[in-house]
C-alpha cells in the first residue's frame, strides 16, 4: 500500500485523475443518508480537508463507516475523479 499525502493530491490534480489512491488521516466531519456518505479528512500535510463520497450501493460496510465519530483514524482506497 503507497499512501499519497492530501498534499500532493491537492498540487498534482490531474496527476491522480482515474487513478487508485490510498489516503489515511483523521475525519473532522462525517455525514450521510441513506444512499451517501461524506467525511471530511486531514492527514495533517496541509491545511486543506479532502472530501471523501462514499455510496451505500458500493460498500458492504456502509453503516459502520457512518458510525465513526469525529477524530478517528481512517485509510481510503479510492479511485481519484
Amino acid at each position: 500500500m503507497h499512501r499519497t499525502e492530501i498534499k500532493a493530491l491537492f498540487a498534482g490534480v490531474t496527476n491522480y485523475i482515474d487513478s487508485e489512491v490510498t489516503v489515511a488521516g483523521w475525519v473532522k466531519t462525517i455525514r450521510d443518508s441513506k444512499a451517501l456518505g461524506f467525511i471530511e479528512l486531514n492527514d495533517g500535510s496541509c491545511f486543506r480537508n479532502l472530501q471523501v463520497v462514499f455510496e451505500a450501493s458500493k460498500l458492504e460496510n456502509f453503516s459502520a463507516i457512518a458510525k465513526q465519530n469525529v477524530g478517528a483514524a481512517l485509510v481510503v482506497r479510492a479511485t481519484w475523479f
